[in-house]
């Protein structure tokens, strides 16, 4: 593999970390995609998030994996993230189209836009009633939830890979070593990793070279994050920095939010 990391490799694994560590620490909050639909407030004072569920119309239409929550917490904390990313992409698109790399500069540039184009942000998890009444010690205090939603199964899975950003249609039993068999500008860089983002916001890494082979079956609407493949630290971030941020927002079609109070701040 060729090289064309910078002398800021060092603060680029730092920032690798402080991602990681983010991803856990963040609190609650979401992203409406282009075809969300804003609905009336939700009226009342709920005493919990699960009040709030059964207060929906056609709950027993909500397919859970597809379900959101979203705070203001949590989309100034991803918009700072994401403000990073766009630095580390600027800097590497022009050293890209420097060392000859022309079509790998063409596709940073389409994952920035792709990425830009999320207005705010959600809190991954699970936050069914059915969770929340389980989990009775995890449940958000509704004060800072500032809205809730739910989005139609989709029907593809969407690729981020060397290429850009594509989507595939999605099929049963579908596989990442389905993707990996068609798609040659989906590659694992310099780790040997892919990263893929659940409907949930899950992030789980998945070998694909001989050494460290895994496969596994991949939902409706699942991500799948590819890294380039020359050498730098800063590949595997990049990849690891896109899967956060799409664990941060919403998966499916026709998405419908419910704002809770006039208080919060709204799509």
């Amino acid at each position: 593999m060729k090289s064309i990391a910078s002398k800021g490799e060092a603060a680029n694994s730092g920032m690798a970390r402080m991602w990681r560590k983010s991803l856990t620490a963040a609190v609650l909050c979401i992203a409406p995609l282009a075809s969300l639909h804003a609905q009336p407030t939700i009226s009342g004072q709920p005493a919990s998030l699960i009040d709030v569920w059964f207060a929906l119309p056609d709950i027993e239409a909500i397919a859970w994996p597809y379900a959101f929550m979203r705070a203001d917490s949590t989309d100034v904390s991803e918009k700072a993230h994401r403000a990073d990313l766009f630095d580390q992409i600027n800097q590497l698109r022009w050293r890209l189209e420097a060392g000859g790399y022309a079509e790998l500069a063409k596709a940073v540039t389409r994952w920035k836009s792709e990425l830009a184009k999320t207005e705010h942000y959600r809190q991954p998890g699970d936050w069914s009633p059915g969770w929340l009444m389980a989990h009775p010690n995890k449940r958000p205090p509704v004060s800072r939830v500032a809205a809730i939603g739910y989005c139609a199964v989709p029907n593809t899975v969407e690729i981020w890979d060397e290429a850009g950003v594509h989507r595939v249609d999605w099929t049963p039993r579908l596989h990442l070593s389905d993707l990996l068999d068609r798609d040659p500008d989906l590659k694992g860089g310099t780790t040997d990793e892919i990263a893929i983002v659940s409907p949930q916001g899950d992030v789980d890494h998945y070998g694909v070279a001989p050494w460290n082979y895994a496969d596994t079956e991949l939902a409706p609407g699942s991500r799948v994050v590819g890294a380039i493949d020359l050498d730098g630290a800063v590949f595997p971030w990049m990849r690891d920095a896109i899967a956060g941020l799409l664990a941060h927002t919403p998966v499916g079609q026709n998405c419908r939010r419910f704002p809770l109070n006039a208080s919060a701040s709204h799509d």
